[in-house]
This record gives C-alpha cells, structure tokens and sequence, in this order.
C-alpha cells in the first residue's frame, strides 16, 4: 500500500484523512493471513462485533467484505474496488451517503482507502480491509461479550423465587408470561387494609361505622382461603357472579353448563350438585378444581396451580370454564399458554366462551338442546281496561305484521288530561310509533270512545 506523507496544510482536490490514519495504515501494513480466516468468518464477525456501527455503516461494511476473494486473502491481499454507485444501489441510497458511511468507517479504523503518493486514490477506487480483519480478534471478542450477557440474563430468570405465602421449596425453573404476575402479587387482606397516611386516620372507627363502610363499599373483610377466591367485580364472593336480572350472569351459568358437559373430569371434581346448579358452585369445589389443575394441565414444570389462582382472582368461576375450554379443545396447541392468555384477559374484556364450547360439542358429536329461551315480562298496562278499549279497534286499522313490530311490548301508562303515555323498549319503534302511528291512535282512541288529544312515547327497560 502506498501513501503520502500526512500534511495538515490540506488544499482542494486532495482527499481529507482521518486522525487515526497513520495508525490504521501501520496496523494494515502489520497485517498477515493466518490459517482459518475466511471470508465467511470475517463477514460473522462484522454482523455480530460491531455494536458501535449504525445499521447503515454495518450494512456497507458487509458489503465491502462481499467483495473479498479468499485466494488474494491468503496471500496477504484485503484490497476490494466496488465503485461508490455500485455500493449505493446496494444500500438504495444516494452516492453522497454512501461516502459518508465509508468516511465513518475510515474513521473507525475498519478501512482504508490506497492513496498514491500525489495524496491520490489508488486505481479506480481501492479500499484496503486490511485493518478490518487484523481486528478480528476484538470484533469476535465483543460477540463473545454479548453472548455472556444473554446467558447471565437467562441464568437471573431461572433463579428460584420465594413467595411469602409460600412454605414449600421450589425446584428452580423458568417463569413464564401467564405466571409473571405472581412475582409483585400481595395477599388480599393487604389489598384491603391499606394503611393510613397521617396519623390522624389510624383512629379506630366505631362497629356502626364499620357496618357503614361495608354497606357502601360492597366489600367484604372476612379471613380466610374463601376471600382470596372471588368475582372480577372485586371481594364479593360468588353471589355477584350469579346475581338475578344480570345478562352477564346468565353467560357465566351457561358457559359453566357448557364446560361440565365437555370436561368429565372437571365435573367429577366440582360433584353432581354444581354439574346440576352452576349457580350453586363452592370455594370447596374450585378448591378440589386447583388442587387437581397439575393433573388437568401438561407440563407440570409451568406454574400452573399458580395461573389458576390467579384466574380466579381475577375472573372468578369463570376460571373454570376458561380451564375447560382449554384441556378439551383439539385447536388448542399449547392448554397452558391458552390458559395464561385467557387468564390475563381484562376481568370485563374477557371473551364470550359459549361459542367455543358450541364448537367442541359440535366436534364430539354432543349437541346441547336448545335452552328454552327467558321469560319475557308482560308489558305494563295492558290488561288494563282503558287500553283494551283502544288497543282493540287499533289492532284493526293496523296491518297484523306491523302491530306485531311496533305495538307488540307497548306499555300503558295512563291518560292524564287527555295526554296518552305509552312506552316501548327501544328507541326505533318509539320513534316509527311517532311518526306513522300516531293519527291511527288517536282514531283508535275516538272508536273506543276514550278522550285522547295527544300521544307521548318513551323508553323503558326491559326487565326480565
């Protein structure tokens, strides 16, 4: 390689060196192949020991070493002459950033450029990679660097972790992201106890306090395993999660139903009484589902009673049916880290799971009879005799299909002053009634012989 002198008094048209370039070009000029360098091995060590470059500058750097010939390595020759447009489609940049990479790269001291001794480019473009793999060694060191670190990382996972609610030793082993939780997790009592800012808040209340707080709050203090296992809705045992006239409590008994029927083993642990009633399900039930979720769940290694107690805190019974669904269906590839996911659902984003149990019979060739469908409740008013006078004459102006539509849950309210108060149970039919109905109730009011001089439609909910 040959080079000019360094001068410090550059002038336009010669080319600009890096402070370290009587360095690298020494280093270069130091340089001998040794047996077992390849180009493969020099192109592995600039992909993986090089954490100072940017992305770009690695990704030029690799392309240099490309054009590395194994046979002129061997004789002591690291020269490559890709041209700078060439180096720049590669990269799908311009020129001038292409330049800029190889400057940085100069300036590392992974290259450098031939220069005559008029301070001129060698050939076309000459690029001595020479200092590159005299540092291989460095660069195979600081990948070696990184993968001790990796292997550190991995060897704190594994550490065994003691819980204080926990007396048992535990064999160490990998934690897993449905069980992560438990690593922060305190006991519920904690939760509910909190303690007090100032002083002036440790005072002790007094029992009709307390029994206000318990009114209000809706929130039990009770000891014991039971208070740990509860509905999403917070401390409220397992009535909340069956409350009447609740929507949500009618999918949970239904998915219960669906889960005892698909999962035998699941219902020879809750007993007959709870395979019957949903509703009727006991701490002493799900505590014999936890104690045999090792026996239900592969791959004891996971922490899968834990998943289970954290399912329950956070969905409540409803634990059960995600375990089922879980075990029994033949999509599932992975039962435990389809249950950790479940698990970690929000407690009021959780999925509705009747449909896959729907899916699973289906599949077994167990079809469920159709559940007779709820009960609606009457609407208010109608057997009133008022309203018979002139629902019975309205039943005539109005086409049977649409009375059937809009008039069929149309509650009575009244007359008061000849003002007509009826109700529906949405807003569409409240608002059709209004505007095609209302000429055919009052004619329907003057045949039945009722003083009616205005109509007034409102909302009601619909209680079953």
């Amino acid at each position: 390689m040959r080079t000019a002198l360094s001068g410090d008094d550059w002038r336009p048209g010669f080319a600009k060196r890096a402070p370290n370039f009587d360095a690298v070009c020494a280093q270069a000029r130091a340089w001998r192949w040794q047996a077992g360098v390849s180009v493969a091995r020099i192109a592995a060590a600039v992909l993986k020991g090089t954490p100072t470059l940017t992305v770009q500058q690695r990704m030029t750097l690799l392309l240099y070493v490309e054009h590395l010939n194994q046979d002129r390595l061997e004789q002591d020759v690291a020269t490559v002459w890709p041209g700078t447009s060439l180096i720049a489609d590669y990269l799908g940049c311009t020129e001038s950033n292409a330049r800029a990479h190889r400057r940085g790269l100069e300036a590392a001291g992974f290259m450098v450029r031939d220069y005559t001794r008029a301070n001129r480019p060698a050939g076309v473009e000459a690029y001595d990679l020479a200092p590159l793999v005299a540092r291989l060694d460095e660069l195979e060191a600081a990948d070696l660097a990184v993968r001790e670190a990796a292997q550190a990382r991995r060897a704190a996972y594994s550490e065994p972790v003691v819980f204080n609610e926990r007396t048992t030793a535990r064999a160490p082993r990998f934690t897993h992201l449905e069980q992560s939780h438990q690593n922060a997790s305190s006991s519920v009592r904690e939760k509910d106890a909190p303690s007090a800012r100032h002083q002036s808040d440790q005072r002790r209340t007094t029992p009709a306090e307390h029994s206000h707080d318990r009114k209000s709050s809706g929130q039990r203090r009770s000891i014991g395993a039971a208070s740990a296992i509860c509905s999403p809705e917070g401390a409220s045992g397992f009535s909340s999660a069956f409350s009447e006239g609740s929507a949500s409590a009618e999918m949970v008994r239904q998915e219960l139903r669906a889960a005892f029927q698909v999962s035998p083993r699941i219902a020879a642990l809750v007993g007959p009484a709870a395979v019957a009633d949903p509703a009727s399900v006991t701490p002493a039930d799900l505590a014999r589902v936890a104690a045999g979720v090792d026996e239900l769940l592969p791959e004891r290694e996971r922490n899968n009673d834990q998943t289970f107690a954290w399912a329950l805190k956070r969905h409540g019974v409803r634990a059960v049916a995600m375990l089922a669904i879980a075990i029994e269906d033949p999509d599932v590839r992975s039962p435990c880290k389809y249950f950790g996911r479940m698990a970690s659902y929000e407690p009021k984003g959780a999925p509705d799971l009747r449909l896959n149990f729907a899916r699973v019979l289906k599949a077994k060739g167990d079809i469920p009879p159709p559940e007779p469908p709820a009960a609606l409740m009457a609407a208010p008013g109608v057997d009133d005799p008022v309203w018979q006078k002139i629902d019975e004459p309205l039943r005539r102006l109005v086409r049977e299909g649409a009375y059937g539509s809009w008039f069929s849950r149309v509650g009575f309210h009244g007359i008061d002053d000849g003002v007509l108060t009826l109700s529906t149970l949405s807003q569409i039919a409240a608002d059709r009634i209004k505007r095609d109905y209302v000429d055919a109730i009052l004619h329907a009011a003057e045949v039945g012989e009722v003083f009616v001089d205005r109509v007034i439609v409102t909302l009601r909910k619909d209680r079953r």
